[in-house]
């Protein structure tokens, strides 16, 4: 799944959460808490993998269900020095979202569901091919594109295309974080 995929299925989810039970949109640090957080497995277990080549694949410590409990309560402790818990709750919703997110992407991409991505180090994923952070960007990019060329509308791109039409609509709905505080930044500067 791509970073962004990962990011907007993240947003979905927590957006639809915190606007069912708290009737409130995500706050621009929630959001950006999400960013990160939807982002943080890759960050971690991919350049170990395919740029230091300490693990043997891009799934070990951050996609792990195991080691999930000890991220989460580092990011816990970095919010809770900061003062906002809240935003280790997004982290983690976020953060879990993203193995959830993967294997969710195996199934509408019609390959058999590997629960050895998750489950490091009980178990050990299949080996990545070799080559850098570069090689494998490339290398998904043009299957992605060869997917969409060959394939037209399969059920990995009509997901695809509702999850970017649903964060857009729920973003723009939740008051477009981030860029709206930007925004109203930019325009009380000038008007000094």
């Amino acid at each position: 799944m791509w970073p962004w995929e990962h990011l907007a299925f993240a947003y979905v989810l927590y957006s639809l959460t915190r606007n069912v039970l708290s009737r409130t949109a995500p706050s621009a640090q929630e959001t950006i808490a999400i960013a990160v957080g939807s982002q943080f497995p890759d960050l971690l277990d991919k350049p170990l993998a395919w740029t230091f080549g300490v693990m043997e694949t891009g799934y070990a410590v951050g996609h792990s269900i195991f080691a999930a409990p000890f991220i989460i309560l580092v990011a816990y402790a970095v919010a809770a020095r900061r003062g906002n818990r809240i935003l280790a709750g997004a982290f983690a919703f976020a953060h879990l979202s993203h193995p959830v997110a993967d294997l969710l992407n195996r199934v509408l991409s019609g390959r058999a569901v590997d629960l050895r991505i998750v489950l490091w180090p009980i178990e050990s994923p299949p080996p990545a091919t070799q080559g850098g952070f570069i090689d494998h960007f490339a290398r998904y990019f043009i299957q992605y594109v060869n997917a969409i060329v060959a394939g037209g509308l399969t059920p990995q791109v009509v997901f695809q295309s509702l999850l970017a039409l649903a964060v857009l609509a729920l973003w723009l709905f939740d008051g477009a974080p981030v860029a709206a505080d930007i925004w109203r930044g930019v325009h009380a500067q000038r008007q000094q």
